[in-house]
């Protein structure tokens, strides 16, 4: 892990107390608080591999839950986290974190679903980056991520260890994103879209019901 994305001594102890907190009102799984916590930072090192030069302003969570990696993010960056989360109960408690964890100015929490989020003027088109864990499959990660993030921008989505080839069919998708970069690292396995510069159509990202009904790509 480099330098860059390091949580000092304090940091560690409020993070483990606050993701210890979550896990306990089930919004977090099971496993060691540490690793869900290097979990996190890799999603940082994997946009660094991708675009090195790269200094996000603003991130999106998607179904940010129990705050891996969002709130993660927002300790180890200077960029606006928006986390956002379709149940009231997990968006009050991701507020609350933020304060105990002192990033509350740069933190805005949406109860909203990620989808309506990506068609609001307010947020698409705006993120550098967008992450998303155990959100949902490929094809409706793409789809509501490619709403939030900015034309050049990046997307990095937490995989299965296992090889997978169910992003093969991401670049012929009318989303615009580049085929996607799998990425393998100590805290876990992560694939990386690129945006390209094409503007996206206005129709996406569709309602759930439109994607589930009706997947761009995949199963």
């Amino acid at each position: 892990m480099t330098d860059r994305f390091e949580l000092d001594g304090d940091q560690i102890q409020s993070m483990l107390e606050v993701l210890d907190d979550a896990q306990s009102l089930g919004f977090l799984g099971q496993g060691p608080v540490e690793r869900h916590i290097d979990h996190a930072l890799g999603f940082a090192e994997a946009w660094s591999d991708a675009r090195p030069v790269l200094a996000p302003a603003r991130i999106a969570d998607l179904g940010s839950g129990g705050g891996v990696p969002g709130l993660v993010l927002a300790v180890v960056t200077e960029a606006h986290l928006l986390l956002i989360d379709g149940k009231s109960k997990r968006t009050d408690w991701l507020a609350e974190a933020a304060w105990r964890l002192g990033v509350q100015s740069r933190v805005t929490v949406l109860n909203r679903p990620a989808e309506e989020v990506g068609q609001d003027p307010e947020w698409r088109g705006t993120c550098d980056v967008v992450v998303a864990r155990s959100f949902a499959g490929p094809a409706p990660t793409a789809e509501c991520a490619a709403g939030l993030v900015q034309r050049g921008g990046v997307v990095v989505v937490s995989e299965p260890p296992e090889v997978t080839d169910r992003w093969n069919a991401l670049a012929a998708a009318p989303l615009g994103f580049g085929p996607a970069l799998l990425v393998d690292l100590p805290g876990g396995h992560y694939a990386v879209l690129i945006a390209r510069d094409e503007p996206l159509e206005s129709r996406f990202p569709r309602t759930w019901a439109a994607q589930k009904k009706r997947p761009l790509f995949g199963l």
